[in-house]
């Protein structure tokens, strides 16, 4: 074949009853750009009658176009495509089916594409930099499920082979037995559907290393493009994780485990990939604390979850335990391997168990979680981890350290059964096995977070307090507030905006012409929301760091988003500011990267800053922050606070340090650095008694003294901003402080010269042509939206009069004003929804007439409808409007609590009937 490689897989019939089938998967396209995946199936023995087929993933990752069936002799065979909804954690879900009706020729000739990586999210709301598979002249990664269709019952087929004919150069990896050119899923002559479909595959040029774990053979293939260098660092975390895990539960998984490593996709996309009890494979590097938990937990599902290893958990009450166990040591795992502290593991889970308690609908019982409808992510990622953290602390204490949960997990991961739980957790005194189960698994009661999790509060004076007061100085603070520009209207109450922010710092300088204003890191935009840096997110930075200026901050602290996209971007987006970025502790190649301190007057007294960093780890880091910070070198904040705060004290009467500090390195700081007089930090998450009642606990830190230090936390985000009145004593030591919390809500107006800013930059911006391609249409997966031609509501109301009044009262009707109230109606990303067929050859365009396409008209629900308009009939429009349809606009983000079966009867057309 040329430029084309072949996927092979046969599967013969299983006790004479179930079909042989042999799949040829080419990759396909221009020979220097692959692109799809065409496939061909032969089926040797189906059914004469009728013949099944399904997918093993939903519609949105498994996009199959060109599905036909034919005879030997190319004589077509009917064929009938389904669409199988199910609910899952309360989603539906769509699953491809296709039905070959009878009489069914030997063989049937199936063929198809696909067409690897999908991304995750929406072109509206933003893509959340993950993608399932990729296909291009590099290399190419698919999930079996990504890939296969079976026919049903897929169980009931045995024997599958598989080979592979790929492009000069190119290897295949699987995690299956190779004989020869073929590979064989399936273990020990069982499993070989879900070995088929559960598959990590790597097709392209690839170098391997191994180590082995017992009598386990672990092989890691390399993508070829990756450095030496870098593959040497991923090799030696990885082992570190796999060893860690291997000592764990204390045996074996099988004869080989194969990671496929490849990089990210030359899109920018993490690559999703596939866990199973043989091996797994996705994006692995460069090597990160978030990539590594990835590994680590799919490896640990290999133990707990996934056949043909697993070990079974047989009581249903216990089921909890798989969920509590795989998050809690893959973390655990990846502090094994040095990328995080050991003591952030117990502390993120205890914050999350803490922010979960006032969670409305959920199952505090855990073992009634599987039990009972719903997703149970609070359940199972946070508080079963956490009980089992907690149960882990208690047979420590009891044991003095030796007898911990490792141990019981090796005897309840022992054997194919898993014995209960109960059986196997010594009873440490009378009664303690029932009481914490029925006081914790069951929740009868909360945690006692006391002591054991929390952190000693901060106090209201200082300790030793100082002389009287003899003046006062205001500090306002920000801190991280991520890019946050302003609201857009969508939700009603909505709390923020440089605008408004502007008024409310603008009345306090007016009472006090001398406040510091401050901001304590990450004001760029956060990944969560916009992966990727697409032209107008580039701008609307740009602007938003303009306003630093225009509100006259004074200086700034480099915080994680500032270093999230890479040094290149923050310094690109800084270079004309005034407001000075702070730095201490980082450096590149031994050179600091930013000022690392400066002095401020105020009332005749004068401040020393020093901006400060501590990189957040866990859950708190996003794998773009790792692979982006990888070349800067992170000074121990303590020891860099400890040699600098002396220094500036001969040049400051007051030293603070400004920027992210975690409440657990407040307290380490406050006690180590004596000259350090205030820490102002982005950073407020933590376990506290807030007045020292261990009954008493506040997922926040507050805000107070630590002895003579001064601690300030900027908890308001990007909803409004904290105010600190700090009174001082002959000394100029700071004796008191008062604190203010200033939310942003509707009633603080807009300050008039931000808000022309902003109108104005959304006059001139929107209209350019680099920022309405930012936001791609809406429905990218429907081409008769994308291609077809929009007639508007009033031509629809010619013969539908009466839907076209009702439509009239609905705030669809209205839904382009509120981007008018609002100047909103040259934002891109706003006009999308509020108009029809946005960004289509034939929808709106920005700063067309409003009357014709304007608001959320008929055809955003039904369709395009020039043809029907033209010759009415019931194939050329929809008269149905799925769920999908809606949740492409009404996102949690643009509307509150949108349950579409609640609101949907309220736009039909029968709505204001009487």
């Amino acid at each position: 074949m040329s430029g084309a490689g072949a996927l092979a897989i046969s599967l013969s019939p299983g006790c004479g009853r179930s079909p042989g089938i042999t799949f040829t998967i080419a990759p396909a396209g221009a020979a220097d750009r692959l692109d799809h995946l065409a496939v061909t199936m032969e089926i040797r023995g189906a059914p004469s009658k009728r013949l099944e087929m399904r997918g093993f993933a939903t519609t949105d990752a498994l996009k199959i176009a060109d599905f036909t069936a034919a005879g030997p002799d190319g004589s077509p065979v009917p064929v009938e495509t389904k669409i199988e909804t199910t609910q899952f954690n309360s989603r539906a879900l769509d699953i491809p089916r296709f039905v070959l009706r009878g009489p069914l020729p030997s063989p049937v000739i199936v063929r198809y594409a696909i067409t690897p990586g999908t991304r995750e999210g929406d072109a509206h709301m933003g893509f959340t930099g993950r993608c399932h598979g990729y296909l291009g002249k590099e290399f190419g990664f698919v999930a079996g499920r990504d890939v296969f269709l079976l026919p049903e019952p897929a169980e009931a087929i045995k024997d599958i082979s598989v080979r592979f004919d790929l492009p000069a150069g190119w290897t295949a990896v699987a995690p299956w037995t190779r004989d020869g050119e073929v590979f064989r899923p399936g273990v020990d002559g069982d499993l070989a559907a879900e070995h088929l479909v559960s598959a990590a595959i790597g097709l392209g040029r690839f170098r391997e290393r191994s180590f082995d774990l017992g009598n386990t053979r672990v092989r890691l293939a390399f993508q070829a493009d990756i450095p030496g260098d870098q593959e040497t660092r991923d090799e030696a975390g990885i082992e570190a994780v796999a060893r860690y895990v291997h000592d764990l539960f204390g045996r074996d998984l099988g004869a080989e485990y194969r990671v496929v490593v490849v990089p990210k996709s030359p899109t920018g996309d993490e690559i999703a990939g596939e866990g199973w009890g043989t091996g797994q494979g996705e994006t692995l590097s460069p090597l990160t604390a978030d990539r590594l938990h990835t590994f680590a937990l799919s490896l640990i599902e290999a133990y707990v979850r996934h056949a043909p290893y697993r070990t079974e958990i047989v009581r249903p009450e216990e089921y909890w335990l798989v969920d509590g166990v795989k998050h809690l040591y893959s973390w655990r795992a990846v502090a094994a391997a040095g990328l995080m502290p050991e003591d952030e593991v117990s502390r993120s889970f205890a914050v999350g168990y803490l922010i979960s308690l006032p969670v409305q609908g959920v199952e505090p019982d855990l073992e009634k979680i599987y039990a009972t409808s719903g997703s149970h992510r609070v359940e199972t990622e946070s508080r079963a981890p956490f009980v089992l953290a907690h149960l882990d602390h208690e047979l420590l204490a009891a044991s003095q350290g030796k007898d911990g949960l490792d141990r019981i997990l090796g005897r309840l991961f022992h054997e194919r059964r898993a014995p209960s739980l109960w059986s196997v957790v010594p009873e440490v005194r009378p009664g303690f096995r029932e009481e914490f189960r029925a006081r914790y698994v069951r929740g009868k009661e909360i945690i006692p977070l006391g002591q054991t999790y929390t952190l000693t509060p901060t106090r209201s004076k200082p300790d030793p307090p100082g002389g009287p007061v003899v003046r006062r100085v205001n500090l306002l603070v920000t801190g991280d507030t991520q890019g946050y520009l302003e609201n857009c209207g969508c939700k009603a109450n909505q709390s923020g905006g440089v605008a408004r922010r502007a008024t409310a710092l603008g009345r306090l300088r007016r009472q006090d012409p001398e406040s510091l204003v401050l901001d304590a890191g990450s004001a760029f935009v956060r990944p969560e929301k916009q992966h990727e840096l697409d032209f107008l997110t580039r701008q609307e930075q740009a602007l938003y760091l303009a306003t630093l200026d225009m509100m006259r901050y004074q200086a700034a602290a480099i915080g994680t988003t500032e270093l999230t996209f890479g040094l290149d971007y923050f310094k690109d987006q800084t270079r004309a500011l005034k407001v000075p970025f702070l730095a201490s502790n980082l450096s590149l190649a031994g050179r600091s990267i930013a000022p690392a301190s400066m002095v401020l007057r105020s009332h005749g007294v004068r401040f020393g800053l020093i901006g400060i960093f501590e990189p957040p780890y866990g859950k708190s880091a996003t794998a773009l922050f790792e692979e982006n910070t990888r070349s800067l070198t992170f000074a121990d904040p303590i020891e860099t606070l400890r040699r600098a705060a002396p220094e500036l004290r001969k040049k400051a009467d007051l030293v603070l340090a400004l920027g992210r500090l975690t409440p657990y390195t407040v307290r380490k700081v406050a006690a180590a650095v004596p000259d350090l007089d205030a820490i102002l930090s982005s950073d407020y998450r933590a376990p506290a008694m807030v007045d020292g009642n261990p009954e008493h606990v506040h997922p926040e830190d507050q805000s107070g003294f630590l002895g003579r230090t001064l601690v300030a936390y900027t908890s308001l985000t990007n909803y409004g901003f904290s105010s600190v009145r700090i009174g001082l004593d002959a000394r100029r030591r700071i004796v008191e402080a008062e604190f203010g919390d200033h939310w942003l809500y509707e009633d603080t107006p807009d300050e008039p010269h931000v808000r022309d800013a902003l109108n104005r930059f959304y006059d001139r911006v929107g209209r350019q042509v680099a920022a309405q391609e930012t936001v791609p249409q809406l429905f990218a997966d429907d081409p008769v939206r994308l291609t077809g031609r929009y007639v508007g509501a009033s031509k629809c109301g010619e013969c539908h009069a009466p839907e076209l009044a009702q439509w009239r009262r609905t705030k669809h009707a209205t839904a382009y004003k509120t981007l008018l109230d609002r100047h909103r109606h040259f934002q891109p990303k706003c006009v999308a929804c509020h108009v029809v067929g946005y960004g289509t050859p034939n929808g709106y365009r920005l700063g067309a007439p409003e009357a014709t396409l304007a608001n959320v008209q008929c055809e955003v629900c039904h369709g395009p409808g020039a043809e029907h308009a033209s010759s009415p009939a019931r194939e050329n429009i929809r008269r149905e409007v799925p769920a999908k349809v809606c949740l492409e606009c009404h996102t949690p983000d643009h509307s509150d609590h949108f349950v579409y079966d609640e609101r949907l009867p309220k736009v039909k057309h029968d709505y204001f009937d009487p």
